[in-house]
């Protein structure tokens, strides 16, 4: 019987002020023991909330990569409570090429880094909002809370754009 695939469990969400069009991103993973916990501000303005949750995602998989370094042939599920980032990166949504085209840097520099690695996804929508009355909700909450203390900060002052929790190595080369 062959060894089955190693597996990443990754979460993602994002914040979006449309007064100031900052968006902040967090990335919560899991994966044979080890936890990876980032969150920050998006390094650029966003255009809309449904930008900065893309964004967040090509965040999380850039982190995934660079601190949990997965062996060729492990799977990311991807999750997230943003339906919009779902439908765009499995290929079901933006069936309008303007919509295709605001994506499709963004699309092709994560499945880039995807293939460099020998790595596959899947995403998943997880109902967001909605406390903690199992695990997928609880860490969703977490990814939020902190997109939210992300965005109160930046409207305090200026502040890092993504500055990692303690004990987080900062990965070279997180795209957005």
């Amino acid at each position: 019987m062959p060894a089955p695939r190693p597996l990443i469990t990754m979460f993602t969400d994002a914040g979006y002020c449309p007064n100031t069009h900052r968006a902040s991103y967090a990335v919560w993973a899991k994966t044979d023991g080890k936890t990876l916990r980032h969150s920050g501000l998006l390094r650029d303005l966003a255009s809309d909330p449904n930008q900065a949750e893309k964004r967040a995602l090509v965040n999380g998989v850039a982190l995934v990569l660079a601190n949990m370094q997965p062996e060729p042939g492990t799977h990311i599920i991807a999750q997230t409570d943003s339906l919009s980032s779902v439908a765009a990166f499995s290929g079901t949504g933006h069936r309008k090429k303007w919509q295709r085209e605001r994506i499709k840097d963004l699309l092709t520099l994560m499945q880039a880094q995807l293939a460099a690695a020998g790595v596959t996804i899947e995403y998943r929508h997880v109902k967001g909002h909605k406390g903690t009355r199992d695990a997928r909700s609880a860490v969703n909450t977490w990814c939020d809370g902190e997109c939210r203390r992300w965005l109160r900060e930046a409207r305090r002052g200026p502040v890092q754009p993504a500055t990692p929790i303690p004990s987080q190595p900062q990965p070279e080369g997180i795209p957005v």
